[in-house]
């Protein structure tokens, strides 16, 4: 992780614009007015909490993120803006040695690979022919096309190598896709093929938005296992991992609690229906890392288990079968004395709710949202609930059974370091089991007996020994793959980088379509726009540079380090030279139209909720919203232009 982006972790923008501007909620975001400008009717300042960003829809009309807001307000140069909210957030800036640059390259790759899967993932769910059974079944979820996209679900073709080959074809070899946990490799017959295979991809991302592994769903009736998960990498510990953290950590802070689920489409349910403070675990227990994560967020948790989680259906069997049940799921997902033990060394304070029989949060927020904040409010403390467990149609008559319960209960009181707190709980266990406290606290503890493992043998689909059936392999043109802006915008750089003078072909092409040319404020990182211009002011005094030449000539450390980054990837290679120029332009232009859309939705939440307060705050970004559609169509019409110049270049090349 990049400095900019640690001290970005660390600092709410909202927060920290709030000192120099007066702010108000307004929907989702906050207004205010413009500090760049002259204003003191229409408040046309923003600042997007989701994105971490402020625009002004006003004169100004401009944006960014919270270094180009401080470098705006107080004149200072990156440098020095760098420095000021490093020492802001407490976050030590340190000259990076050798090895550490070596290792951060290494990881950027990995990144770079997985978000690129992330993407062919996700255009083959799109488009592919071969996924339409798959669509039927995120249709069956009532998953919208907003939600599909912000968590951007994908597919994996029911192919041994499809995914392979398309990354292969990119650049990367087999040691790349076995280290992102895309390749598994059979050692006995020496076989490397494609880990996801016929599945819906559901991309984890770790709390910086960065993909670092994926959930897999089997779309096969009798598929074992149901959900599938990357190995473990240098990027992807599941005992670290929240799920839909970095989407949830605004929400969670703004609602003082977090709600923390089992499912990958628990969290999902919960944000199309406006409930964003959920996170999911993923198949482990609750650990004091994961807590650690959610503490710079709140001191709330919740824990929303399912009917039968943590040993609550089994109690209608009979004590001993609670007691076994509960034993198990300690292992999986329910350590009621860890948390017990979490709670007090972080100061915390963890609840837990059951949901009702039958549902989990993915069903229940679909067919009863009302009831979702309704169910929440009835959560209970950790100790609270086990007792209430465990105490479940148990005969009070039974003296032995009793004692059984006090075994389990009292090791958690013992366990609560505020005396107060700790005396609550003699009382209620007493009060409960209907005995007299002091007996209570003369029961003497039963060892914990040593348990077996209580995982069951993981079952592997077997290979096959005959060859792949025909029809395995996916169709050439569904290989096809977007980029994310920031892909677009890395590998733009990177071969600027290595070819200088390509600049100048691009920016020539961008004026030919009546397109400007490119500009620092393209870029979303502070680092890529202080970089560009670094290259521009090389390519501007008109003399022949060569890459080494330029990386050569930066002596900003900053700068230096992103451009370390950059160089993990090869650039283009010099066979592909002469349409680069062409493939540059339509990259730009593409993540241009993205920025637009971006904007757009932005307004689209101001407009619906000025609507019916302020005319002239509705006129204004009408306003706004009819320019950005002129200048999406123009950019929509300058990319036809190049797809369509592309196409008979190829078209041609092949005479």
């Amino acid at each position: 992780m990049s400095v900019t982006q640690e001290i970005k972790n660390r600092l709410d923008i909202v927060d920290f614009v709030s000192d120099y501007v007066p702010l108000r909620k307004s929907g989702r975001n906050y207004a205010g007015f413009c500090p760049f400008h002259q204003n003191t009717r229409t408040p046309s300042f923003y600042v997007f909490p989701e994105t971490q960003t402020w625009r002004c829809f006003g004169a100004c009309a401009e944006g960014g993120d919270i270094f180009s807001f401080v470098m705006k307000k107080e004149g200072w140069d990156f440098k020095e803006t760098l420095e000021k909210l490093a020492q802001r957030a407490g976050v030590t800036l340190e000259a990076q040695q050798p090895g550490d640059q070596k290792k951060q390259a290494a990881e950027q790759k990995l990144l770079d690979l997985l978000d690129a899967a992330a993407d062919y993932f996700h255009m083959l769910l799109l488009h592919a022919p071969e996924a339409a059974h798959a669509r039927q079944y995120v249709a069956e979820r009532a998953l919208t096309e907003e939600t599909q996209a912000t968590f951007r679900l994908g597919f994996a073709l029911s192919s041994w190598d499809a995914c392979r080959n398309q990354f292969n074809d990119q650049g990367y070899d087999d040691a790349d896709l076995i280290a992102a946990g895309l390749l598994t490799v059979n050692e006995e017959k020496g076989r490397r093929y494609d880990r996801f295979r016929n599945r819906l991809m559901i991309p984890i991302r770790d709390i910086n938005g960065r993909v670092v592994g994926f959930g897999a769903r089997t779309l096969d009736k009798d598929g074992i296992p149901k959900y599938l998960n990357s190995p473990q990498t240098s990027l992807f510990d599941k005992s670290n991992l929240l799920y839909g953290l970095d989407t949830a950590k605004r929400h969670i802070r703004e609602a003082r609690q977090v709600v923390i689920v089992e499912g990958y489409m628990d969290v999902m349910q919960g944000w199309q229906h406006g409930y964003r403070n959920l996170v999911a675990q993923m198949g482990t227990a609750l650990t004091e890392q994961h807590l650690q994560q959610l503490k710079r967020y709140t001191k709330r948790f919740v824990l929303a288990l399912d009917a039968d989680a943590a040993g609550a259906k089994a109690t209608m069997r009979g004590l001993q079968v609670a007691r076994e049940t509960l034993d198990h799921e300690v292992d999986v997902r329910f350590d009621a004395q860890g948390l017990v033990r979490h709670e007090a060394r972080l100061q915390a304070d963890i609840h837990v709710v059951t949901l009702p029989e039958g549902n989990d949060p993915d069903k229940l927020i679909r067919t009863n949202p009302e009831q979702w904040p309704e169910l929440l409010a009835q959560s209970r403390p950790v100790v609270a609930y086990v007792i209430d467990v465990l105490v479940q149609d148990l005969d009070l008559g039974d003296a032995k059974a009793k004692t059984a319960v006090a075994q389990q209960v009292i090791p958690l009181i013992k366990d609560i370091q505020d005396p107060v707190e700790r005396d609550h709980y003699w009382q209620y266990l007493a009060r409960t089991l209907q005995i007299d406290e002091r007996a209570l606290r003369q029961v003497r503890l039963q060892p914990d007996k040593p348990r077996a493992a209580a995982s069951s043998p993981r079952i592997v689909p077997p290979e096959p020994d005959v060859p792949w059936p025909e029809g395995a392999m996916p169709k050439r043109e569904v290989r096809i793959r977007p980029l994310s802006n920031h892909l677009r915008e890395a590998n733009f750089l990177r071969q600027c980088l290595a070819y200088p003078q390509v600049t100048v072909q691009v920016n020539r092409l961008l004026q030919q379509m009546e397109q400007t040319a490119v500009a620092a404020d393209d870029f979303t990182d502070m680092e890529d726009k202080l970089l560009w211009q670094y290259v521009m002011q090389t390519v501007e005094t008109g003399a022949f540079v060569v890459g080494q030449d330029l990386c050569d000539s930066l002596d900003d450390p900053m700068v230096q380090h992103r451009v370390e980054a950059l160089k993990t990837v090869p650039p283009t290679p010099l066979a592909n030279l002469e349409r680069l120029p062409d493939t540059l332009v339509l990259s730009v232009l593409q993540w241009r139209r993205d920025a637009i859309n971006r904007q757009s939705q932005e307004i689209k939440q101001l407009v619906s909720v000025s609507q019916e307060t302020d005319v002239d705050l509705l006129q204004m970004y009408q306003k706004q919203a009819y320019t950005l559609t002129l200048v999406k169509r123009d950019i929509d019409k300058a990319i036809a232009s190049m797809s369509a110049l592309n196409r008979r270049r190829i078209e041609e090349s092949k005479l």
